[in-house]
């Protein structure tokens, strides 16, 4: 995982966060992500949740409050943080590293009010690139990017779509996020080819799911 992980800052996962009171972040790296929130909310209450110490003491100097310790297998109720109930959290590529994902959502989820937000930034394995990987009998790990080596699990929008509704959250925002635009229309034409089609004959479905790099996700716990 390259370095700048713990340092970058999504503003588009940040456009779609809600304005709220108390906010937690899984995976803060630095702090800098929660920083940036607190600046459009400065009345917010925000706390990291950081795996890795030197990470989590830099964003001690940015944010209220970092826990540190594996968000899968720490006692929430063991921690500073069991006593809140918070109107957001944040995952920014990070469920895909988790082991259980799935059950690590309805887990956090017991510290959200209801009505209550998570907002997640997910990689989509049905990118164009990939599936030119797999085209070509390769399927390798690299440092960063969608086959980052410490990725343990793989989303596509539906897959996405399902965990959410699984865990028992409505879908408000699912909107792509896009790098590597610069060979993606070309791209899209060679794999409509292999379909024995135009590429507007390609449901637009479909090209959103090879054009797309990640999801970003807004999704609601009912009250």
């Amino acid at each position: 995982m390259s370095t700048n992980y713990y340092r970058n800052i999504n503003h588009e996962l940040l456009e779609i966060c809600p304005p709220a009171k108390s906010v937690i972040e899984y995976g803060c790296g630095e702090g800098r992500f929660l920083e940036a929130y607190k600046s459009k909310n400065p009345k917010a209450r925000v706390v990291g949740f950081e795996l890795f110490s030197a990470a989590a003491e830099i964003a001690k100097t940015r944010v209220d409050e970092v826990v540190v310790g594996n968000a899968e297998e720490l006692d929430l109720n063991d921690t500073s943080i069991s006593d809140t109930d918070f109107d957001l959290i944040i995952y920014g590529d990070v469920l895909e590293h988790f082991v259980d994902p799935w059950k690590a959502i309805k887990r956090h989820t017991q510290l959200l009010k209801p009505g209550g937000y998570i907002c997640a930034c997910i990689p989509n394995v049905s990118h164009w690139s990939m599936i030119f990987e797999l085209v070509n009998g390769t399927f390798e790990y690299k440092d960063s990017g969608l086959m980052d080596r410490t990725h343990l699990r793989f989303f596509t929008k539906s897959s996405i779509e399902k965990m959410m509704q699984d865990v028992g959250l409505e879908i408000e925002i699912l909107a792509p996020r896009n790098f590597q635009t610069k060979n993606t229309e070309n791209a899209l034409k060679t794999l409509a080819k292999l379909f024995g089609k135009p590429m507007d004959k390609i449901a637009s479905r479909r090209l959103e799911d090879w054009s797309t790099f990640q999801y970003l996700v807004r999704a609601r716990l009912p009250e």
